[in-house]
């Protein structure tokens, strides 16, 4: 808990160093009226995942999330968004009860009919000198992680995150600072409090069509609490990495290729055998932009040992999730994958695969494919001068 506190402290205090940049923000739209819209997110999707061997079972994921919001831009520079986030899956008749660290908790783990979430986020924006800073709480924004520590279903099929989160952008820097609380504790409770923390910075640097990134991401996950009916051991799980990557951008092109080094560490983690380990990662990614569609390439090369991806796919850890028990020496593994992106005028209809080969006699080739729909239309109610 200590070492997780400091190190994001730490990273914390990095965004008051001058001339240092961040994760590219999206700002707020500043304006001269106070405006109230509604806002419907309509995620429909249907992911086929052919697993085999030993690293993982297949699964599908067929369902949508429905979020329907109220959008108040209070001032310029100051949003509070409220409403529902409803997460379904096609023929599931039970969900969870609690959250969990899992982005799907096992069967046992049911007790009502509809999984529906309160949705709420306050958004506060200003610029200081030469940085733009923006503070949430309540559900938070995406965060830019690398695949191998990122499962991307965790967009769609996963409970959103929600906490405290701080964001800050400059010409050369990006900083994103957030705590996901998972699991809220009672006093003399059964359960331990989760949360996952992290923090994600890029230095970028670009001149004409090049560009050179240096990304550094630290993920940490702590169970425990005080306070509860028996006493628990404490535990804490905590994913780094950081990497060099080129790009090279022209008239509708972006290549980008670089590679990763990745670790991970934990304490009084049950049923993983071993303390640490490492993970590389090359990988080159191309897209072109074709008018209002977007098509995509990717290809990466993964080699761990002693690794346990916190918030990435169960592939790249070296714990199989097929027992719990299996452990892999060493993980190798080559993926490639694919996404074509058609633009509508409130949302994009999105194709995408990926395939991965690994190098080990027992485990043959594992692919996916999904279908996605994503819409966000938006209805102005009011509007009016400050």
């Amino acid at each position: 808990m200590r070492k997780l506190l400091g190190l994001m402290g730490l990273l914390g205090i990095m965004g008051f160093l001058p001339n240092i940049p961040v994760l590219p923000i999206n700002p707020v739209m500043a304006q001269d009226s106070a405006r109230l819209a509604l806002r419907v997110d309509a995620n429909q999707f249907f992911q086929d995942n052919e697993f085999f061997g030993l690293h993982a079972e297949g699964y599908t994921l067929p369902g949508f999330v429905l979020r329907p919001v109220a959008e108040w831009h209070v001032a310029p520079h100051v949003t509070l968004e409220a409403g529902a986030h409803w997460l379904h899956f096609w023929g599931a008749r039970n969900y969870p009860s609690a959250q969990s660290l899992d982005v799907w908790p096992r069967e046992s783990d049911t007790a009502t009919a509809a999984h529906v979430l309160p949705w709420v986020r306050a958004e506060l924006e200003w610029k200081r000198e030469r940085a733009a800073w923006r503070v949430v709480m309540g559900n938070l924004r995406p965060h830019k992680l690398p695949l191998p520590l990122y499962n991307p279903e965790r967009l769609y099929a996963a409970d959103p995150e929600a906490g405290v989160q701080v964001m800050m952008d400059t010409r050369h820097f990006g900083l994103d600072v957030w705590a996901d609380w998972r699991e809220y504790i009672w006093q003399r409770s059964s359960r331990q409090e989760r949360f996952t923390a992290g923090l994600g910075g890029v230095w970028h640097l670009e001149s004409g069509k090049w560009g050179v990134m240096v990304p550094l991401h630290v993920i940490g996950q702590h169970v425990g609490g005080q306070g509860l009916a028996e006493h628990k051991p404490v535990q804490n799980h905590f994913n780094g990495a950081i990497g060099l990557l080129g790009q090279l951008r022209s008239a509708g092109h972006e290549l980008t290729g670089g590679c990763y080094a990745m670790g991970y560490t934990q304490k009084n983690a049950p049923g993983i055998p071993f303390k640490r380990g490492w993970g590389f990662y090359p990988v080159m990614s191309y897209e072109l932009g074709l008018k209002s569609n977007v098509a995509r390439l990717d290809a990466g090369y993964w080699h761990g040992h002693g690794f346990v991806p916190l918030l990435g796919s169960v592939l790249f850890s070296n714990v199989a999730y097929v027992d719990g028990t299996t452990y892999f020496r060493f993980n190798r593994m080559l993926t490639i994958g694919a996404s074509y992106k058609w633009k509508v005028e409130c949302g994009e209809l999105r194709v995408e695969g990926r395939w991965y080969r690994y190098f080990e006699k027992k485990d043959p080739s594992q692919y996916s494919v999904g279908v996605f729909i994503d819409l966000a239309p938006r209805l102005t109610v009011l509007s009016y001068k400050l």
